[in-house]
């Protein structure tokens, strides 16, 4: 099981791959990238390599993926949309004492896990449209608003109520965090509009980014507390996320207020906004960076994380607290 300093000194690699087909493999016991005429782009070690994720399309050898399970380097392959293809992470897959407290979890203890969770995506929502320094009689009202939902949370009595309050607050927190870039409503995969094309990349890039922590502690991802068991989502990297959207968030917002974002790099596809080839590297670099940023912060969430569930006591779950300067 990795520490915080393999955290801190091996690097999360991400390859892309749209005009033409790359190879990876073994060379000198270094991960070698080439291209189609052979030539060697570049090479990386295991010493600080922790995780690949590969989008687009790549040769991947079986004295790779051995290579990579040796050194316990995460392989995480997606097509050119992000649709995952295939993930190898050896990490604490025999941690039976683990998933067997997953699976036999009371119901009163997953939904003590629950409402910690809320509590912490709504009190980053609340941290995150203080950061405005122009604050509106309508933004304040809304803050105010907001920190009342959360003080609801301790009476909820049922996921059905609690994922009621998450999705008011959500609500008002989209309306008023993009306030300024034309917000015409969340609409997940819909796309809408950039926005939410953009959020859909990043959300997806912060989901496989978790699983590959979570996957590291030997966690079923599965077997979730707020989300519940359904054929083949990973409801435990559903949960997981929640506190972590807003870094998400706030990077998409400010990718159109710094003009990275452009209404110009999309086409419109059924009616459908699509994001254009050329620029999907850019994006998943941009959204990427600033996932990498809170690496440590991802990272020591999800340690206190599997120490709650391991002592099976939700008083340890420590919020993860989104800090960055005002607008």
């Amino acid at each position: 099981m990795l520490n915080l300093s393999d955290i801190e000194q091996r690097n999360i690699i991400l390859l892309h791959s749209f005009d033409g087909e790359y190879k990876l493999k073994v060379s000198l016991g270094n991960i070698q990238i080439e291209n189609q005429e052979g030539e060697v782009l570049t090479k990386l070690s295991r010493q600080t390599t922790l995780a690949l994720f590969i989008i687009g399309h790549y040769t991947l050898s079986s004295p790779l993926v051995d290579y990579c399970q040796k050194n316990a380097i995460a392989l995480a392959v997606f097509n050119t949309h992000l649709r995952p293809i295939f993930f190898l992470s050896q990490g604490a897959e025999a941690n039976f004492l683990l998933r067997q407290k997953q699976y036999q979890i009371p119901a009163e203890l997953a939904f003590e896990f629950a409402k910690k969770i809320i509590s912490n995506k709504i009190l980053n929502h609340i941290h995150v449209l203080k950061l405005k320094r122009k604050k509106s009689d309508e933004l304040k009202e809304a803050l105010t608003q907001l920190q009342s939902y959360h003080d609801t949370i301790s009476d909820a009595q049922g996921l059905d109520q609690l994922m009621g309050i998450e999705g008011n607050c959500a609500k008002l927190y989209f309306k008023h965090h993009f306030a300024t870039i034309n917000w015409q409503g969340r609409k997940p995969r819909l796309k809408i509009d950039p926005i939410n094309v953009v959020l859909d990349i990043g959300y997806t890039l912060l989901f496989n980014y978790i699983e590959t922590n979570a996957k590291l502690f030997g966690f079923d991802t599965y077997v979730g507390v707020l989300h519940q068991l359904w054929f083949k989502r990973k409801s435990l990297i559903c949960d997981l996320v929640e506190p972590f959207r807003c870094i998400i968030d706030r990077q998409v917002l400010k990718g159109f207020q710094l003009k990275q974002f452009q209404l110009e790099h999309f086409s419109i596809n059924k009616q459908r906004y699509v994001l254009q080839n050329q620029y999907i590297k850019k994006y998943n670099e941009i959204l990427m960076t600033c996932i990498l940023d809170y690496k440590l912060e991802i990272f020591i969430f999800t340690q206190q994380y599997y120490r709650c569930f391991m002592k099976q006591k939700s008083a340890l779950y420590e919020n993860f607290e989104f800090i960055q300067e005002n607008e």
